[in-house]
């Protein structure tokens, strides 16, 4: 009678969960807007306008968010004979989106609302806001705004952040309006812009 072989230790349960660990939930993290308070055209905008004060509470209207993407823009060289080589000459960064919760006041929705209107005028708008179709200057609308998405442990340390530069909104989602939708609650998607992204593990240190 043959002899059955050994399991293979690849294949151990515990070995594998050994291996694993605790994976890292996707369900903890925080996303946060700043630097907007500093800038005196934008804010004028949301005050002005539609009386936006703040999105203090963010972190917590913020159901689901992204972790950036970027990528290295190759050209191929085949001057050396043979297969080509891909060489880089570029970094580009990958839009991010956010689902953002409403309010009851819909705070939320006005202020994004208001930072595209301070992006491109819509029509009838005037005093602070540009008129309709008026492209105003980067540094009035993304210069030093940042969005901030942070990866959490179960105890709420940081685990990586990732923070967005120069950000801005370039699309906001339609909302739904239905009867069907008794047992719901509204929300958004907005889609931004960033110019490029910095990351940094705050409990080892490092930063980049």
């Amino acid at each position: 009678m043959a002899t059955k072989a050994p399991p293979n230790p690849i294949f151990s349960i515990s070995n594998f969960k050994t291996a694993i660990g605790k994976p890292v939930r996707p369900n903890l993290f925080k996303a946060e807007i700043d630097g907007w308070q500093k800038n005196k055209y934008l804010k004028d905008v949301l005050m002005v306008t539609n009386g936006v004060a703040n999105i203090d509470d963010f972190s917590f209207r913020c159901e689901k968010a992204e972790f950036p993407g970027r990528s290295i823009a190759t050209s191929d060289d085949t001057g050396g004979g043979g297969p080509a080589l891909k060489l880089p000459y570029d970094v580009t960064y990958n839009d991010l989106s956010i689902s953002v919760i409403c309010s009851p006041d819909m705070k939320e929705r006005l202020f994004f609302e208001s930072w595209i209107d301070s992006i491109v005028g819509r029509a009838g708008l005037t005093a602070t806001v540009p008129v309709g179709g008026l492209v105003s200057y980067f540094e009035d609308y993304a210069r030093g705004i940042t969005l901030t998405v942070s990866q959490l442990d179960e105890a709420g340390n940081t685990l990586i952040k990732y923070t967005m530069n120069d950000v801005y909104p370039i699309t906001i989602s339609p909302m739904n309006a239905t009867w069907e939708e008794v047992n719901s609650y509204q929300r958004f998607g907005v889609t931004f812009f960033y110019r490029h992204y910095s990351f940094s593990k705050p409990l080892g240190g490092l930063e980049f």
